[in-house]
């Protein structure tokens, strides 16, 4: 990957950021009494909806969606480099080989549920599952699905489903990091895959879960064992883990994190919100870059984290969760890492 062919995206980027929200329309959409100023705020933006649309959780995940799949298309025109995008997008594919997957094994229409966005069209990736053919994509991906389908046929449980496109999804991201060639960007991808075993295995640790139950859903890709991964959270002993993965050494924002580690009190909330914090952070030291491939994946990031946000905002103010729940649940603001 050329780090001087991001020269152009990167300037390109400087105008794309005007359309992040600040930090005081979140303010202003946090202090709003009901769904007609909501949606008087967001007039002018790229989110803009009307009252009637605000109060619908269909409609907002629409919008919401719909801006984030331009993101990305926009993207994926620009970019020197799919494979940087695709680190993004590549969750979006596998979701959608999921409902292919689920509609072959139940027989239901559930297009409803695709979301068109990544480097494989929905034909393509409808063509791979219903012909079990490879033509148009990677032959590690048909593999994969086979292997998926085959288990799928024996077992007869469209869990099995899940699961199988969950590891063949973080397996994929790594071959993504052989392309790209780029230490941050292996670091995220790293952080991604441990993040989701050490979420995994809390929660299921916290629900009582057999061991036999966790195996199941951990990824072969992350920086421990399965066994690793269990014992550590039977023990709760996170610290010593995240001491090991964390790309950014000393900082203060992460202390009351170790803290709670350290005194074994840290939710599964704060953890997957430690999983976002931590590659803002990351993907913030190549703010400044002109000619590499960290701004465009700074941006896609913030979008996504900026997706989330608005989606916690409006639907909690919708369902009146307290203010203070909904703020201390919001993901860092781009420009604000």
């Amino acid at each position: 990957m050329s780090e001087t062919s991001f020269s152009q995206v990167n300037t390109a980027i400087s105008v794309q950021e005007a359309s992040f929200l600040m930090p005081q329309q979140y303010d202003q959409l946090l202090q709003a009494d009901d769904a007609a100023s909501r949606s008087a705020l967001l007039q002018g933006t790229v989110y803009a909806m009307d009252a009637e649309a605000i109060k619908d959780l269909n409609a907002i995940e629409q919008v919401l969606m719909k801006h984030l799949y331009s993101v990305y298309n926009w993207a994926l025109e620009i970019s020197p480099s799919k494979e940087l995008v695709e680190i993004f997008t590549l969750r979006y594919t596998y979701h959608n080989l999921k409902v292919f997957l689920k509609g072959r094994a139940t027989g239901q229409s559930l297009e409803h549920l695709l979301m068109p966005v990544g480097t494989y069209s929905l034909e393509v990736l409808e063509h791979l599952v219903m012909a079990f053919s490879a033509e148009y994509c990677p032959d590690f991906m048909l593999e994969e699905v086979l292997a998926t389908w085959q288990e799928y046929q024996d077992y007869q449980d469209v869990r099995v489903l899940e699961i199988g496109m969950d590891m063949a999804y973080f397996q994929h991201l790594k071959r993504l990091t052989q392309e790209l060639e780029d230490e941050s960007l292996l670091q995220l991808v790293n952080l991604t895959i441990d993040f989701y075993n050490a979420i995994t295995v809390k929660r299921a640790v916290g629900l009582g879960k057999p061991r036999s139950f966790m195996r199941q859903l951990l990824s072969d890709e992350g920086s421990l064992s399965a066994a690793n991964w269990i014992a550590m959270a039977e023990q709760g002993d996170f610290l010593t883990w995240f001491s090991q993965i964390n790309p950014c050494g000393y900082d203060l924002d992460l202390r009351s994190y170790e803290e709670k580690m350290r005194n074994q009190t840290l939710t599964t909330v704060e953890l997957e919100y430690l999983a976002d914090l931590l590659q803002a952070k990351l993907l913030a030291a190549g703010q400044f870059e002109t000619d590499g491939p960290l701004p465009l994946a700074r941006y896609l990031l913030g979008k996504e984290l900026e997706v989330k946000n608005l989606r916690l905002i409006l639907t909690g103010m919708d369902n009146q969760l307290p203010v203070e729940l909904i703020r201390e649940r919001m993901r860092p603001i781009y420009g604000q890492d």
